[in-house]
Order: C-alpha cells, then structure tokens, then sequence
C-alpha cells in the first residue's frame, strides 16, 4: 500500500456530513454511558458485573470482528481483475471455530471465576505461562489493532479532507474516551449501538453502488457473470493462493480459534455473560457477521459495474493504482450526496472505534492485574489479608451486596482507587496504539490491501497463544520448560515464511545456527529432544528459500499469510509437549522448576 495525501482527492465533504458523524458521536456517547451505569468495582469494570445479555454480547463481538478493513478492503477483493467472491471461503473456517470454541473453551474458562484466558493457562500450566500469553496478547494487540486504527483513520482522512495523523489520534481519543467511561459495559452497549449504525452503513453503500450503474438490474448480473465475479468456490492446491476452499477448511480455522478463544479483545465478552450457555450463544450467532462481509464483497461487484459505465478519470486511476484501499473512498466522494457521506463515514468510524475501544479495555485488564498487585503490596493489602479485611468491613455495616461482590472476586479488596488506575492504563494504552498506527504508515507500504496487513501483523502471535492454549486443555499438559523453546521458534517460522528480503532470510538462519548451538548445551546427551528440536529449526531454515513456483509476470511465489497461523501454533503445540516432558537422562537442566 503506498499512501498519498488526502488533498490529492477532493472529496466535498461538507458541514451537512460533519453533522451527521456528530450526531452519531455525540448520540453514542449519551447512551453508552446511561447503559452502562455505575462501575463500583473492577469486576464491573472489566466484566460488566457477569450480567449482561447474550444478545448485546453477540452485537458486540461483530462490531469488534468488523473492522473498518472489512469496509474498505473487502470491495476491492472483488471488484479487482479477476476478483470474485472467493473470499467466503474463509468464512468456513470462521463458523467452524466459534462452534469449537462455544464447545471446548468456553465450559473450561467457567469452571472459575477469571478476568481472562491468560488466567485459565496460569491454573494449568503455571504462572510464568499466563506471564508469556499475556505477552503475547499485547504484542499481538498493538500491532494488529494498530494496523486497523491506521486503516480507518487512513479512509477517514481521504474522505473527510482531514490529515492522516490527526485522524489516527481522533479516532484514538474517542475509543479511549468510551472505554474509560464505563469500562468493558460501555464497550459492549455502545457497540451494539454500532452493529447498528455498520449494518446500515453497508446497505446504504450497497444501494447507492447498485442505484449508480446505469444498466438494469439483468444486464447488470450478466456483466458481472461474464467477468466471473459470481465464482464462490476455488479448490486449487496452490498454497501462495489466499483464499481457496482449503485455506478456508484448514488454516482459517486456527486464526478464528485464536481470536475467539485466546484474544482478551474478543474473549473478554465471554466472560461479562451471566453463565457459559449464554457465552456459547453469544459465540454461535455471531456468525451472522459473515453477512456484513457477503454485502461488502457485492458493493465491490457493484462498483465494477459502475466504473464499467463511469470510468475512472486519469487521477483516480494513478491513486487506484497505487493503492487498492482507494476504491471505496473515490466513490463516496464522487457518488454519493451529501448526509449519506456521512452515515457512510459514521459507519467506518463505528467500525473503527468499536474494534479500538475493546482492544483497549483488554489491554487495559490484562496489565491491571499485575500493577493491583503491586500496589496492593505498597498499602498493606494481599489476597491472604483480604479476608480479615473483609470481616473488619462486615463489622463495619458493609451491605451484604458489597460482600457477596469482595468473594466473587476471590476475596481481594478492589477499592475505588483500582478503577481510577485501570482508566488510566486504557490511557496508556491508547497513546501506545495510536503511536503503532502512525508507524504503520511506513509498514503499509509493504502489504497489498489493509485486510493482508491486519492479519499478517497478528500471524505473530496468534499461532503462538493458540499452540499454548492447546497444550493447557491436554489431561495432562507438561511443564512449561519447552514453552521457553518453542514460542521464540514459532514467531521465528512466521517471519521466516513472511519477509523475503535476503536480510530477513540472513537473520532467520543466524537465529536457527544460534538455536541449535544452545540446544546442544542444555540439551546434550537428551537425544529424543535434541532431534525434535533439530527438526524444527531446519524446516524454520527451510521457510525463508521456499518457493511455491511463480507468476504469470515471472515473480516467485510464496506461502501466503493465512497458513503461517497453523505453522505457529503447531511448531508451539509440538515442541512445548515434546520439550516440556521429563528429561530423559536425569539432568537437572530440563527438569520443571
């Protein structure tokens, strides 16, 4: 994606559409903080006090799924030269993983009351695995939720006439701004109140793409049947093709499974409904979200036609072509009317401030546990004393309300104090995501289109967590000594199979030379693991030269993106089993502890 500046467009972007997306701030805003009420405690803040409604929980899964990469980048998919809507096909995985994840995840992340997943892997593996998956998560989280803020802010800046920096930082106050207000409760209302406003966007752009073509509704399907844009199924075997029924069988299962079951900015809604079948529902019906994808692929149909018709004048044509991104925004502001920009634009920014705002409360919960602990410390106050403290309380008046809440938080004193520190991480780490945004400005330049360098970026730690997450549901799951192996190797693979550049094949090479030395020497004389990491590491060598044949324009292909996810969580599943075991030669070097 190369950029350009948002003057090289003009978009008549007037006060009428500017009035429309403050209606829709301001109307939001209201709302989301009367439903969300009071937030006494850090169980309201982050878990809405375990009562809300499945059905508000499952609009806000979609409103977070529904990135505004869905708004821009899916119509570009098939309106392209040879594009169709073979894209669906991911959508096999997707429906496939949230049964799973209603199935096996959820009942085990019931069993006690926690604030995360991370939690669940600390009770099961041990603490210096809830320390890693934590990690993993924000990494995770920054670079994938800074690169959908980039994004939005990115068609916000082109349509609205408004600086792509200041549009970055815009979006980024008002996410911050809801989800200090009224914790994960106002995340949750006010994205319901966005599925809304995003379903309503995609139909009005739906409509006016389909209204704008001058032909009749025939002539216009035959069209676009002789371009083959209907096709829906591909099952070639190609592994560099991204979106082929295999791909959708096989690898999008393992990044939905990730999202749903292991990303807190997902999976923190699982845990606000009141009970594990609510959570399942919620999970289950949110597969409706495919729904929103399907009306932005035939919006992107539907501007084939159009621009058959109205082509492209010589400047939009060199902004298209340098940017794909760009398509959607050139028919906003050459088609449609006044208001109706607006509502347009109101739904990206929903999309994007949706996404920002749950990704901000996670991060927020997940680093709040830690520093509580902290500074529970530094005033005299720890689990272990939290229960004369709760007696002295009891003694005191406290209303048997208050009481029940202090032991269905594990008996911990979460005072005032607590949620003042939590709003202000969401702060923190809204600065932090906003600053990831506005470097992804350079990193865009290297992906095709917004959706490839979202799940590119999460490749990283997704196969990684969910690799974790598998091994903690074993009967019986090993130690955490081989996780110290194979998270680093498995982040290593998926830079090896998606930076080609000879610096980036050089650099995985030294890391595997370097690997296998340290192997040798924390590992001698343990043959079976030495092999198992020997293997391991020369497929990561393998990655970086590995060529799936080549284009029509003599360009190599590679492995694409969505199979990185598989490789990740696979190399983390097989080496922490495979490394965690019992030494078998009686060295204190491997042992657990």
């Amino acid at each position: 994606m190369e950029l350009l500046g948002s003057s090289e467009l003009t978009t008549g972007f007037g006060w009428s559409d500017w009035c429309v997306v403050a209606t829709y701030l301001v109307v939001t805003t209201i709302l989301g903080a009367k439903l969300s009420g009071k937030q006494a405690t850090i169980r309201d803040f982050f878990l809405g006090g375990r009562k809300l409604p499945w059905w508000a929980v499952c609009g806000s899964i979609i409103a977070t799924e529904v990135s505004t990469a869905t708004f821009v980048a899916v119509p570009a998919i098939s309106f392209a030269a040879g594009g169709d809507l073979t894209y669906l096909q991911l959508a096999i995985g997707s429906i496939l993983a949230r049964f799973l994840v209603a199935i096996y995840f959820i009942p085990r992340y019931y069993e006690k009351e926690i604030y995360s997943p991370y939690d669940y892997v600390g009770l099961r593996v041990g603490p210096r695995v809830k320390t890693a998956t934590t990690g993993l998560f924000m990494v995770g989280a920054v670079l994938g939720q800074g690169a959908r803020l980039f994004t939005s802010a990115f068609v916000l800046s082109v349509v609205a006439d408004v600086e792509l920096v200041t549009a970055i930082w815009m979006m980024g106050l008002f996410s911050a701004l809801w989800a200090m207000i009224g914790g994960i409760t106002m995340v949750i209302w006010t994205d319901v109140i966005q599925f809304f406003v995003l379903m309503s966007g995609a139909l009005v752009a739906l409509w006016f793409a389909i209204d704008s073509v001058p032909a009749s509704w025939g002539d216009s399907i035959l069209i676009a049947a002789d371009a083959g844009k209907f096709r829906f199924f591909d099952f070639t075997g190609d592994l560099s093709v991204r979106y082929t029924f295999w791909c959708g069988l096989l690898a999008t299962p393992f990044i939905n499974l990730a999202a749903f079951g292991t990303d807190q900015v997902m999976a923190q809604r699982m845990f606000c409904c009141k009970n594990q079948d609510d959570a399942a529902k919620a999970t289950i019906v949110s597969s409706v979200s495919i729904l929103i994808t399907v009306i932005m692929l035939l919006v992107g149909v539907s501007l084939f036609i159009y621009f058959r018709f109205n082509p492209f004048t010589e400047q939009e044509s060199a902004l298209y072509a340098k940017d794909k991104t760009y398509l959607l925004p050139i028919f906003i502001v050459r088609a449609l009317p006044p208001i109706v920009k607006g509502l347009i634009v109101a739904a990206i920014f929903a999309a994007a401030v949706s996404t920002l705002q749950s990704a901000l409360a996670a991060l927020a919960q997940t680093t709040s546990g830690p520093l509580l602990k902290r500074f529970a410390k530094v005033d005299g106050r720890s689990k272990s004393a939290a229960p004369a403290a709760s007696r002295r309380r009891n003694a005191a008046g406290r209303n048997r309300k208050s009481r029940t809440q202090d032991q269905e938080s594990g008996g911990a004193s979460f005072w005032r104090s607590d949620v003042s520190i939590s709003k202000a991480l969401v702060a923190v780490w809204g600065i932090v995501l906003c600053a990831m945004a506005t470097g992804c400005i350079v990193l865009a330049r290297r992906y095709e289109n917004s959706i490839d360098l979202v799940l590119a970026l999460a490749g990283y730690s997704y196969g990684p967590l969910l690799g974790i997450f598998l091994l903690a549901f074993l009967p019986r799951p090993p130690s955490d000594t081989g996780l110290a192996w194979a998270v680093p190797l498995a982040v290593l693979a998926v830079f090896a199979a998606s930076v080609h550049e000879p610096w980036a094949r050089y650099m995985v090479w030294l890391a595997v030379l370097a690997v296998l030395g340290l192997a040798l020497i924390r590992l001698r004389g343990d043959v079976p693991k030495v092999f198992s990491l020997a293997f391991v590491v020369v497929l990561i060598a393998l990655l970086p030269v590995l060529r799936l044949g080549t284009t029509d324009a003599g360009d190599p292909k590679y492995l694409a993106y969505p199979w990185t996810f598989p490789i990740g969580a696979m190399i983390t599943f097989f080496l922490g089993y495979v490394l965690g075991r019992p030494a078998t030669t009686g060295s204190k070097r491997d042992r657990p502890g």
